[in-house]
């Protein structure tokens, strides 16, 4: 796209941004149970594969391994800045998250939020991308995962 430049995708903190806390207690139960379970049997079943490996050689790199996702799931922002009226980037902007699984579910005046459709995403992560529209900008809130392909859709096009 000519005469558009994208910021780096950068993190934001759940309370500088409004996210939604429907099911949010469910999400976390399900995230530590699958911790809670998921890492212990890691640790057995290579424990069991070799006896003799020293078991800091096996936790340490499971539990880096079962906790660096978290990072992942958290929310990040981006903004594209244009020379032009940025309300013309919402049509490409919904056409490319139209092809990554999300459709619009609500507008407002300068917002626009979108859903995600179905099973691209795991079902713990936050699933909802924000667009606040300002006179030459887009300011993108959402899933990391989400952003960066996003990001590199939008780059393409």
């Amino acid at each position: 796209m000519k005469s558009v430049t994208f910021s780096d995708i950068e993190p934001v903190q759940a309370r500088a941004h409004r996210l939604p806390r429907r099911g949010l207690m469910r999400r976390l139960a399900t995230l530590a149970l699958l911790l809670a379970i998921g890492l212990p049997a890691l640790m057995i079943a290579f424990h069991l594969l070799d006896p003799t490996a020293p078991l800091g050689y096996i936790v340490v790199p499971v539990l880096l391994g079962g906790l660096l996702p978290i990072t992942q799931v958290l929310p990040g922002r981006f903004e594209v800045k244009t020379r032009f009226d940025a309300c013309h980037m919402v049509v490409t902007l919904d056409e490319t998250l139209g092809r990554l699984g999300y459709q619009q579910a609500e507008r407002g005046p300068g917002s626009v939020r979108y859903r995600a459709r179905g099973g691209r995403w795991p079902s713990w992560l936050h699933k909802e991308i924000d667009v606040t529209v300002k006179p030459h900008a887009l300011e993108v809130v959402g899933p990391m995962p989400a952003l960066r392909a996003l990001r590199l859709q939008m780059q393409a096009h």
